[in-house]
């Protein structure tokens, strides 16, 4: 009883961001996350590392580009394909990873994670990894199945995003980061998405402080 009066409580609320469109909106993203995203991307960089990521990596949701260039920089031996829904953010990021001169290491192009065809169209992956996308996907398992039809029979999708906690579910306002975390997933029902996809093996965990949480999944 007290589990299901705690989901009542925090009961999810959709928030599913637009892509973001226009080079001037476009700009004002890169500008307000690319001096905060390299400590925001921290963790999720040491819990990669942990993985040892080798061959074909395919990044779902890659924004401006800023995490492929960290990854792709840590481990210089891995190929990186990265999409992002939007058009003007494709172009941007395709221009901040020639910047950074990894522009012969990282493929990056506009795609859709909900496109079954489009996943198939390109190949299989050792490592399929996404950063804070998960809340903000319209249908969450079949993007997941997509993803994971990407792998080869023994790669690893990595899943690294928002956890729906009460101490800021509960906090008032919609501001961008509250209607976030609103609009995460809780443990459980990450595992039920997993379940229906047909995903055996997979470990969820919340790392301090703990409205962060790893998906991690091996075929």
């Amino acid at each position: 009883m007290r589990i299901h009066e705690e989901e009542m409580m925090l009961e999810r609320k959709e928030h599913i961001d637009e892509p973001i469109l226009g080079v001037e909106r476009v700009v004002e993203y890169a500008r307000k996350h690319e001096k905060t995203d390299e400590l925001r991307f921290r963790a999720f960089l040491k819990k990669m590392r942990a993985l040892g990521p080798k061959g074909r990596c395919l990044e779902a949701g890659a924004g401006i580009g800023t995490l492929a260039c960290l990854f792709a920089r840590e481990h210089p031996r891995v190929e990186v394909t990265a999409f992002d829904v939007s058009p003007d953010m494709v172009k941007l990021a395709r221009e901040y990873i020639r910047d950074k001169g990894l522009a012969e290491r990282i493929r990056y192009f506009r795609g859709d994670v909900n496109d079954g065809e489009e996943m198939k169209r390109l190949g299989k992956f050792d490592l399929v990894y996404s950063s804070f996308s998960l809340h903000h996907w319209r249908d969450p398992e079949r993007s997941i199945k997509n993803l994971w039809n990407t792998l080869k029979d023994d790669g690893i999708l990595y899943i690294y995003d928002l956890r729906r906690v009460w101490w800021l579910y509960l906090l008032p306002g919609n501001g961008g980061f509250i209607s976030s975390i609103r609009a995460s997933y809780r443990p459980r029902e990450i595992a039920e998405i997993l379940n229906n996809v047909g995903i055996k093996r997979y470990r969820i965990e919340a790392s301090f402080p703990y409205f962060i949480q790893s998906i991690i999944a091996w075929k």
